[in-house]
């Protein structure tokens, strides 16, 4: 079973704690052990003196060493020393077996070397080490060589002293129940905060594994994390808010687009609809008859064409719009304002010779965009007013300044009302007081996507009565 992060956090910073106290055990034990080990030599130094007086009371009781030597090695034993006693050959006497110190022969055949040829001799006791009672012995009665701190000469033999570490352990016992009760709570404890802290740093990741959840369920709604500081997490949480806002808006433009694809297959199948209705009633009447009488027959068949025309022009105005909605990104060129304008002006003119129609530019230089998307749109705001504004002059006019362009086509017509200015850049729309007039209703909105594509703006401004001006910002 994999552990999650949380729990491996907390278990990791319970290892730490737990591998920093043992090495703290094992240090402050070895310390122990080893001021253990000088206190027990201290030990041994003094129990030299206390075994000499031992010897000599037995001696002035008229016990002999040998049978002395039990009691003798009772009563010197203590924590963490063992004690053995030996006669003047190195032969064990009492006490502990165990016990054989290595310098112990060596010993032997000192002594009985200066016994043997100077007589008497002493030892002389380490620095620190007790003096016996009474005057020292004079320097010049006889030879003297150091006396080891584990062995004391006393009357009849030797008295041998050995510290033991296996005691010495034992007597560390205690303190390792207490140091070890004292490390498994500590690293419960660490265990226990360890995770309530992990769980805490760890949250803002869980939230966003919530949210992913609910982003693969479908439900796309926005929502915002905030992480203090600028750590990994913090990070992670800034990306995650900048992915979901992105994600937020594609969806909410991929719905807006679907429900736009929607409205527009509605309304371009009632426009494509009525041609198709009427064309269709037309043959049904020539079927009947009507095709034997030639003036009802040209009739029909003018008409006919002039629906077939229209709905050629809205099927063309349909392919332009899908162009223009699509991913393809528009060429970008420098574009010759005066030139431009001039060309619209030109093919107005020919479709109205007798209206005044003009064009200035103030500013000098040229726009970047797409030409052939960019005179699209300023040619459909023209033949809008052309169709819209009948007899009335349209001017066009450029202005250039501070790196913006603007462009204006404005007519002297009758304008629109309120509620059609709203609507003018609608798919399909065409407002309350069109006539007779045909049209699609897409040359508006076919102009502003085009703008839309080029990184600019468009506006309309309008009264009844007063005229109307489309305003292109680039």
């Amino acid at each position: 079973m994999k552990l999650s992060i949380v729990s491996r956090l907390s278990l990791l910073y319970a290892g730490l704690l737990g591998i920093a106290v043992t090495v703290v055990i094992v240090a402050s034990s070895i310390a122990l052990v080893l001021d253990l080990d000088t206190f027990s030599r201290n030990i041994v130094l003094a129990k030299h003196e206390e075994a000499r007086v031992l010897v000599d009371q037995y001696r002035a009781e008229g016990t002999s060493l040998k049978a002395a030597a039990p009691q003798i090695a009772n009563t010197l034993r203590s924590i963490g020393l063992s004690v053995a006693v030996f006669d003047e050959k190195g032969n064990f006497l009492g006490g502990d077996k165990s016990v054989h110190p290595r310098m112990l022969g060596r010993f032997v055949a000192m002594r009985r070397h200066f016994t043997t040829i100077a007589p008497p001799f002493f030892f002389t006791r380490p620095p620190g080490a007790p003096t016996l009672e009474g005057p020292p012995p004079s320097p010049g009665a006889g030879r003297s060589f150091p006396e080891p701190t584990n062995i004391t000469m006393v009357d009849g033999g030797f008295v041998a002293f050995e510290p033991s570490m296996p005691l010495l352990l034992v007597e560390l016992i205690p303190y390792w129940r207490v140091v070890v009760v004292v490390a498994v709570v500590a690293v419960l404890l660490s265990w226990m905060v360890g995770r309530l802290f992990a769980q805490q740093a760890l949250r803002p990741i869980s939230d966003l594994s919530e949210s992913l959840k609910a982003l693969a369920g479908g439900d796309f709604t926005q929502r915002r994390f905030v992480a203090s500081g600028g750590d990994e997490i913090g990070t992670l949480t800034a990306a995650y808010n900048e992915a979901a806002a992105s994600v937020a808006r594609a969806m909410s433009e991929r719905k807006e687009t679907e429900e736009r694809m929607r409205q527009f297959v509605a309304d371009a199948g009632h426009e494509l609809r009525t041609p198709l209705t009427v064309i269709g009633g037309y043959i049904d009447v020539l079927r009947r008859g009507a095709v034997t009488e030639p003036t009802i027959a040209r009739q029909i068949l003018g008409t006919m064409s002039i629906e077939k025309e229209h709905m050629r022009g809205l099927i063309d105005r349909l392919m332009r719009l899908a162009r223009l909605d699509s991913d393809t990104p528009p060429r970008a060129e420098s574009i010759d304002l005066a030139e431009l304008l001039r060309s619209q002006c030109d093919a107005a003119r020919r479709l109205d010779e007798a209206r005044e129609i003009d064009y200035s530019v103030e500013g000098s230089g040229g726009v970047i965009g797409d030409r052939t998307e960019l005179g699209e749109a300023l040619w459909n705001v023209v033949e809008n007013a052309l169709k819209y504004a009948p007899d009335a002059p349209i001017h066009l006019r450029a202005v250039k300044n501070n790196g913006h362009t603007t462009i204006t086509v404005r007519d002297e017509g009758p304008g629109m009302s309120e509620s059609e200015r709203l609507h003018a850049f609608e798919r399909f729309y065409r407002g309350d007081q069109r006539g007779e007039i045909t049209g699609s209703g897409l040359g508006l909105a076919i102009a502003k996507r085009a703008v839309e594509r080029a990184g600019g703006s468009i506006g309309i401004e309008s009264a009844p009565a007063r005229g109307t001006t489309v305003t292109i910002t680039l």
